[in-house]
């Protein structure tokens, strides 16, 4: 702690962050009378986006409102120290634990970088918490997991974090959480140019250029985004490329159509233990995402139909190569035939293929096709004013495990002047993966069965709307048949186990608008039974900010930090990892010349302040002091 004084002085000199209290993010006014808090804030689900509201971490977001969740806008995220999109989400709720292992790309395999864990699931590496990008299941069609370095958070309008899962509305994958992001649309016609580049430690280069339009029913937007390291170790560089389009037309009066597309480029490697290095397991990943989506919209109706497809191809330096492709599309119809009702349906099908082959030894292995239908519904009942009652179920029909069927119900009561509580019950499942079944990397088991679970939280909580939120949050996390490795390659075996339980405490306090302090504090503790691999028993995630604005001009500064506890490397508590620690520093300067239309904003991230030695898997040390510094222009907007 010799850097604390210093650190001290540096924030108090800086003065009110824009975070906290500035026009770009004021806090949303309270709800009119008969409204649950966030109906003001948060369009209809699917809906064009009101740009005029910034929702705050926190505040409930359609279509559940009894849910536990965390709301991030995307200004927040683009503005967050943390170098990927996971890390900036984990900085806002400590129920996410994110495994990291250096500056470079993060890993493709289970325990390798980027691996997710929510309230006691996840892993293999990140099958068990869902990321959802506008209306589209993220999942790899043979690993079934979503591609942790292929999100760019300067298209994004909103990110919001379920916890606890809900496989109701989101399908397979979300049990212990569904990441769920919506991009951003010029609020109206203009156009809007942002360039961000930089450089820093182990010659780290990464630039973002987005564009976004909107005149006369057309709209556009469009993100480069490069990356490139060398890396703190031998071996642990790389590069990640990002190319991300999207438009939409409005046909007729409530018509509107949109396509997207994203192609993600990410090489790298696994730079071994600092035990036993090596410097040429590479990884090569070519993945493209694209959707269409027609909608109908008019008061008190949203229908939308939403087909997709994925295509992506795996090589690693062992001579595995694989080509991947999801099918699939949905359609949702949105109905509030009065006020206080809100009935929400669907239908959707997916099919998921691939094939394998070894490119050395010039063999294939032998896969099938995943096939599912599903049709879900949900209705909200707000009865009298401040409560909300809310139940869904899913019917799910796989041509390989046939029926399976999901619900969940919740409540949430606003009963006095900013306080509430609620409460919800949800039952989520993941499917067997394709490699799990089939792939002997290191070892399938063609007879595994679905994961379920039951989850259930309950959260206590404070908003004033101005100043002030704090909530807290006990759950408890009950799954069955959870598909688990056991012993090495080749003696290895994956399975089906019996029951698992997990039970935790989250709590979260944010303080905004005082004068020229904001602060975000985010802890847990949880009990996650013997199957302790990666699975941290306690976390603090905090952020402070201070900042000054004179004129056009405004400077700023977050120091940021994470701590965890209890992690282990194996099960039944076994091969401990001394608990990670960090601080992070981020400074920005902004000028807004008045009646101009550009920005300039150089800013400068200092990371791991106290150069202090930690690790997240055993044996991958994380970089020491290390710099970025930035450069980002605006044109228009």
């Amino acid at each position: 702690m010799r850097g604390a004084p210093w650190l001290v002085f540096l924030l108090l000199v800086l003065g009110p962050p824009a975070r906290a209290g500035s026009p770009e993010e004021a806090p949303s006014p309270p709800p009119e009378e008969g409204e649950e808090p966030g109906d003001a804030a948060v369009p209809t689900p699917g809906a064009a986006p009101d740009h005029q509201t910034v929702i705050q971490a926190s505040r409930p977001v359609s279509p559940d409102q009894t849910q536990d969740q965390v709301a991030v806008p995307g200004e927040r995220l683009r503005e967050s120290p943390r170098p990927t999109l996971l890390e900036a989400l984990a900085q806002e709720s400590a129920s996410i634990h994110v495994t990291r292992r250096g500056v470079g790309p993060a890993g493709v395999a289970s325990g390798a970088a980027g691996g997710l864990t929510v309230r006691g699931l996840g892993g293999s590496p990140n099958t068990q918490v869902l990321v959802v990008e506008d209306g589209v299941p993220d999942v790899q069609g043979i690993f079934g997991h979503p591609l942790p370095d292929a999100y760019v958070p300067d298209l994004i309008d909103q990110a919001v974090v379920v916890e606890g899962g809900d496989s109701v509305l989101y399908g397979s994958n979300a049990m212990g959480a569904a990441i769920v992001l919506r991009s951003r649309w010029l609020p109206e016609d203009g156009w809007e140019v942002r360039s961000d580049a930089a450089y820093g430690s182990f010659a780290t280069l990464q630039g973002t250029v987005t564009a976004l339009g909107r005149k006369d029913g057309w709209e556009g937007a469009f993100a480069l985004h490069g990356m490139r390291t060398d890396g703190h170790r031998d071996g642990a560089g790389g590069s990640v490329l990002v190319i991300q389009s999207a438009g939409r037309l409005r046909l007729a009066p409530g018509w509107s159509l949109v396509l997207r597309n994203k192609a993600v480029h990410v090489t790298g490697g696994d730079p071994g233990t600092v035990q036993h290095p090596f410097t040429d397991h590479t990884f090569d990943v070519w993945r493209d995402n694209l959707s269409g989506a027609l909608e109908y919209q008019r008061p008190g109706l949203r229908v939308t139909l939403l087909p997709y497809a994925t295509l992506g191809r795996h090589r690693l330096h062992d001579g595995f190569q694989s080509l991947d492709w999801t099918l699939g599309g949905r359609g949702e119809v949105c109905w509030r035939p009065h006020r206080n009702w809100e009935v929400l349906g669907g239908v959707e099908a997916q099919d998921m293929d691939g094939e394998v082959r070894n490119r050395i030894q010039g063999t294939a292995t032998d896969v099938r096709a995943m096939v599912d239908l599903a049709a879900w519904q949900q209705v909200l009942w707000r009865p009298v004013q401040g409560l909300s009652l809310v139940v869904g179920s899913r019917e799910l029909y796989s041509l390989r495990w046939g029926f399976l069927w999901l619900g969940k119900a919740g409540v949430r009561w606003n009963f006095w002047r900013g306080w509430s509580v609620r409460t919800r019950v949800t039952r989520n499942y993941r499917q067997p993966t394709i490699r799990e079944l089939y792939l002997p990397y290191p070892v399938a088991n063609p007879d595994l069965r679905p994961e379920t679970s039951l989850n259930w939280d309950a959260t206590l909580g404070y908003e004033d709307f101005r100043h002030l939120e704090v909530s807290l949050t006990a759950y408890r996390s009950q799954a069955r048949n959870l598909i688990r490795y056991f012993g090495s390659w080749p003696a290895a075996e994956v399975v089906n186990i019996d029951a698992y339980t997990v039970w935790g405490l989250e709590g979260r306090v944010r303080v905004r608008d005082l004068g020229p302090f904001g602060a975000t504090v985010a802890g847990s503790w949880q009990r996650v039974g013997r199957y302790t691999r990666q699975n941290p028993e306690a976390m603090l995630d905090f952020a402070a900010t201070l900042g000054h604005r004179w004129g056009s001009h405004r400077l700023e500064g977050e120091v940021s930090g994470e701590w965890v506890h209890g992690l282990y490397m194996a099960n039944y508590r076994r091969e401990p990892i001394p608990d990670p620690f960090f601080l992070d520093l981020a400074v920005r300067y902004r000028l807004e010349p008045p009646g101009k239309d550009w920005t300039l904003e150089p800013w400068l991230v200092l990371r791991n302040l106290m150069n202090r030695k930690y690790e997240y898997i055993r044996g991958y040390e994380m970089p020491g002091f290390h710099v970025l510094a930035g450069l980002k222009v605006g044109l228009g907007g």
